[in-house]
């Protein structure tokens, strides 16, 4: 039962985000509003990291299984990709790196911050 609790919780947030989407004319997908919406939740504590951990940890460990679709859907466009592959690859490579630089920034912040308002 906890667990299905959990997640109701995470489901009523990304019912929120396709709310937002429908709503609001950005180009930007409902999945991300809703993680914005929970991040939120979570950071001002309206909900509790223990109201959703056990299910968002289930969730990052089948992570994987959800990029199974798009690679096969790379697979069928491979005729239309193969002149430039190497061009996407270098793409792919340095949006992982500024990603990864742009995360542990913030990362770094919120943890100084944390840090600073102990003392």
């Amino acid at each position: 039962m906890k667990y299905l609790l959990q997640f109701m919780i995470i489901l009523v947030f990304v019912f929120l985000g396709e709310v937002c989407e429908y709503f609001i004319p950005l180009p930007i997908a409902g999945s991300i509003y809703g993680l914005l919406l929970l991040f939120i939740a979570l950071a001002l504590h309206i909900i509790k990291l223990n109201w959703v951990a056990d299910v968002a940890d289930w969730f990052h460990g089948v992570m994987a299984l959800f990029f199974i679709a798009p690679a096969v859907a790379v697979i069928d466009i491979w005729p239309e990709i193969s002149d430039i592959w190497y061009y996407l690859v270098l793409l792919l490579v340095a949006a992982y790196f500024v990603t990864m630089v742009i995360t542990g920034k913030t990362a770094d912040y919120f943890l100084n911050k944390h840090k600073r308002n102990k003392k």
